[in-house]
Order: structure tokens, then sequence, then C-alpha cells
């Protein structure tokens, strides 16, 4: 083997001076890269999910607005078409 062998193949072959060779910690170390990126990936979602919920009163006040004056439209032209 090589220098660059000799220097990393410790960490393969289990060696305990090693910190990461232990299949314990390479477990945890895999649990805890899946939970973080699994948070984020929720946090994300939940920030999006919640600013969506801020601007939707606008939206449904826009909406109610909206239909407001097409009602008191129609009114109007009923009442032009009465008079």
């Amino acid at each position: 083997m090589g220098e660059f062998d000799d220097y990393w193949a410790r960490a393969y072959r289990g060696d305990s001076g090693v910190p990461h060779s232990d299949p314990q910690r390479l477990v945890t170390t895999w649990t805890g890269a899946f939970a973080l990126g699994a948070a984020a990936c929720v946090h994300h979602h939940a920030s999006a999910l919640a600013s969506h919920l801020q601007s939707l009163p606008h939206s449904w006040q826009d909406m109610t607005m909206m239909l407001d004056q097409k009602r008191w439209k129609k009114i109007l032209e009923k009442k032009q078409q009465q008079a």
C-alpha cells in the first residue's frame, strides 16, 4: 500500500483510535444528518405556509369586495331598468 492508503486505511478497518470508525457513531451521525435535513425541510414548508396564511385575509378581503361591487352593480342596473 502507498502512503495515502496507510494513512486512511485505519479509518475503514474500524481502528478504535479513529473516532468516526465506530459503527454506532456512523449510525448516529447519519441519523443526526437525516433529522437535521428533515427539520430544515419542515421548517421551510411551515414558514412558507405561515406566510401564505398571513396573506390569505388580504386575498379574501379583495374577493369579498369584488363580489360586493358586482352585487351593487346588479342592484343599480335593476333600479335603472325599473325607472
